[in-house]
């Protein structure tokens, strides 16, 4: 038998809603600039299979335990729409490995087509009339004419000191506006990081506060727990979902490793992630924090709190490896 806890305070019940209602919100619009991404690349080679294949399964585990151990309705509504958004981003990532196979197959079909009658070493047709054969040697061979006309342009032209000094001059102009385009880009990559991710993220947060508070929806009758012993299966489900969720990340990270890119990969879609799962979280807890409700809710604050110190590590990721290109390219443009 449960020991009988006084419900929550109409504060922990608004603060708990509002995190809810922004945690949907985050997950609502999470896909969005995956999708985005991939559709601007035309390729999902960003995005690890492994990642999704293992999300989904954690997404049906976690429906299960939800609807097995009737949490809160919060709770279970995001279970479902996070199977949606994994099937539609499955669907997204099949699609563009389908497009990418055949505009490889595509590209090989016509270089194949035209392998033949390429290079200078082409077979002359022996059925071809006597004619056509000699103008065809006649325009492999360079003209006197041409000859002449090159020798006069060298004897005419600037000298050898003259134009090194014009080639010394075009690449000094040439390294002055890189590091001018580098300075402008490094002067709007602030702006440029507030219009793109902290606006998006401030406008999503907003409406999800925005849509608990006129909804209505700020009733303290919902979370009540049954003095009956918690089902062993509803827990079995949700920390198999846990370790689903947990392990997802992995496949992610070791590809972001061995490619030494996150390219392909959307930063606002891991920001939302992380988002999404730090207010549900908080929406859980908000609630109430005794031991009965921890302990119903611990393998899915598992889940949620895991996954975010995965996704630091993909931050992490996304900033060793930009840094990592922008070496390369400076070091390249230093020496062209």
């Amino acid at each position: 038998m449960l020991e009988n806890i006084d419900p929550p305070s109409h504060l922990r019940v608004v603060l708990s809603g509002m995190a809810g209602s922004s945690s949907l919100a985050c997950w609502i619009v999470l896909l969005l600039p995956q999708l985005i991404e991939q559709w601007r690349l035309k390729s999902a080679d960003g995005i690890s299979i492994g990642f999704l294949i293992i999300w989904l399964l954690g997404d049906v585990t976690n429906l299960a335990g939800s609807l097995w151990a009737n949490l809160r309705p919060e709770v279970i509504l995001l279970a479902v729409w996070y199977c949606i958004a994994d099937s539609l981003i499955m669907v997204s990532y099949f699609y563009y490995k389908r497009l990418a196979r055949l505009r490889q197959a595509r590209k090989a079909h016509k270089h194949k087509q035209h392998r033949p009658s390429s290079g200078d070493d082409h077979e002359e047709d022996p059925t071809a009339p006597l004619l056509d054969r000699r103008n065809s040697a006649n325009r492999k061979r360079p003209s006197t004419s041409a000859i002449n006309e090159d020798d006069e342009v060298n004897t005419n032209g600037p000298s050898h000191h003259e134009h090194h000094e014009h080639r010394h001059h075009h690449h000094h102009n040439q390294t002055r506006r890189d590091s001018l385009t580098s300075i402008v880009l490094e002067t709007s990559s602030s702006s440029g990081i507030f219009s793109k991710v902290v606006l998006p993220v401030l406008f999503v947060i907003a409406s999800g506060i925005l849509g608990y508070l006129v909804s209505g929806n700020q009733s303290d009758n919902t979370g009540e727990i049954s003095d009956e012993p918690l089902a062993l299966g509803p827990q079995i489900l949700g920390y198999t979902s846990a370790v689903l969720y947990l392990s997802a990340r992995i496949p992610q990270i070791i590809q972001n490793h061995q490619r030494r890119s996150t390219h392909g990969l959307s930063l606002v879609f891991f920001v939302f992630s992380v988002l999404g799962n730090a207010t549900y979280a908080a929406g859980i807890l908000l609630y109430r924090t005794d031991i009965q409700w921890v302990t119903l809710y611990f393998p899915w604050l598992l889940g949620s709190l895991g996954t975010i110190l995965e996704d630091c590590v993909i931050f992490l990721q996304f900033y060793m490896y930009d840094s990592e290109h922008k070496d390369e390219d400076s070091e390249s443009a230093v020496h062209d």
